[in-house]
């Protein structure tokens, strides 16, 4: 009768690993299994309760003989099992997204996360303190060249001759290799073709990289809190909370690579305006989906006393040359078609102001929404006549 009462005492006090490979354990601690497995210092009574502790599922691999490879899979299975993927929450994305819905493209996520905190601080400024967040890098799966990699150290020299065996010290890097093509006179191309060569080097030179957002929709906010009141806050983020439905089912899917072709395609756009607002006498400028202004034709800086070269790369917003009656009702119309394709142009009236704010003009006001291969709005367009 002593056998059997033995064999269940020893049962009920089986250590972590004689318990999971359903072997008979005995009394003494570390037991004889553990000891012969050269896992003693490993072996512990389990638990009576649920919980995993670390040494269960942290068994290191040197200390298992040959032999002992199913138990060990066995035990990491069983592990896996009782965690139930709490491990791998621990280990997510920064805390910034853990409410938020993934996106492949952190890009993405970034420019969606700073517009929900956005619409947030409207009713919250305790979380004004949000920054925005850093970009990252594309990652190394995509088909883009090497030099063109987000974060990327400074890209090697390419092989520009023929001839491998070539010193390549004599060769240009990326970076002069599009100033080169940029500066470059030559007539024998097309436009198309010589756009597309500047583009290409410049892609290569590591220039063209997706656009953050998350920047522009901060400068936004800073904006709005400190210049227009409660009113008109609740305005602008009725639009805002409809386009965030919409961007979310959208780029979900992108990837950073994919941001890269549309900075690419902004790129052309610009080029594209360049032409065309230096031949047309009527004010026009062409702005983000966030604000900023990144082309303008001089009879526009007249309107607002700037020059053409304030009017490039972000350093002025639309929102800032307009009154606050006007960039609240221009928000307003944007939202309600920011996303539907058989809206494209609006026709409303707008007041703009100088820079400095002491001047205003009434102008009739006509913007166009420029959209990506995503449909997603990446420029909008003005045209602005002023009512004498």
């Amino acid at each position: 009768m002593e056998g059997p009462e033995k064999r269940r005492k020893k049962v009920s006090r089986s250590c972590v690993f004689c318990r999971r490979s359903h072997l008979i354990c005995d009394e003494q601690r570390p037991c004889k299994r553990c000891i012969k497995r050269d896992i003693a210092h490993l072996c512990t009574d389990e638990p009576l309760s649920n919980s995993v502790t670390p040494v269960s599922i942290t068994e290191p691999d040197e200390q298992l003989r040959p032999g002992d490879n199913e138990i060990k899979k066995n035990d990491h299975m069983e592990g896996l099992h009782m965690y139930n993927g709490s491990a791998s929450q621990m280990n997510r994305a920064p805390s910034f997204l853990t409410q938020q819905p993934t996106f492949v493209s952190e890009h993405v996520g970034s420019e969606f996360s700073s517009l929900n905190a956005f619409l947030n601080m409207l009713d919250d400024p305790v979380l004004m303190n949000h920054g925005p967040a850093t970009n990252s890098e594309i990652s190394s799966h995509h088909s883009l060249p090497q030099q063109s990699m987000i974060g990327s150290p400074e890209p090697s020299l390419p092989v520009l001759l023929e001839d491998q065996n070539s010193a390549v010290e004599n060769a240009p890097t990326p970076k002069e290799h599009f100033f080169l093509t940029a500066a470059d006179p030559s007539t024998e191309m097309t436009p198309e073709d010589r756009l597309k060569s500047v583009i290409n080097a410049k892609l290569e030179a590591g220039l063209l990289q997706p656009y953050n957002y998350a920047q522009g929709y901060s400068r936004l906010q800073n904006y709005i809190d400190k210049y227009m009141n409660q009113s008109s806050k609740q305005r602008i983020l009725k639009p805002l909370s409809t386009i965030r439905p919409a961007f979310r089912a959208i780029a979900r899917s992108l990837k950073d690579v994919d941001l890269v072709l549309v900075e690419e395609g902004f790129e052309r756009l610009l080029l594209s305006y360049d032409r065309v607002f230096t031949s047309m006498s009527m004010p026009a400028c062409l702005w983000r989906r966030t604000g900023e202004i990144y082309r303008g034709n001089k009879e526009f800086g007249s309107l607002v006393d700037c020059t053409v070269d304030d009017l490039r790369d972000g350093k002025l917003a639309i929102y800032e040359l307009m009154s606050e009656e006007s960039a609240v009702n221009f928000w307003e119309k944007y939202g309600s078609i920011a996303f539907d394709k058989g809206q494209k142009a609006v026709l409303t009236s707008c007041n703009l102001r100088t820079r400095d704010g002491r001047k205003k003009r009434s102008c009739c006001f006509s913007f166009t929404i420029r959209r990506d291969r995503y449909n997603i709005p990446i420029c909008i367009v003005g045209n602005f006549i002023p009512i004498s």
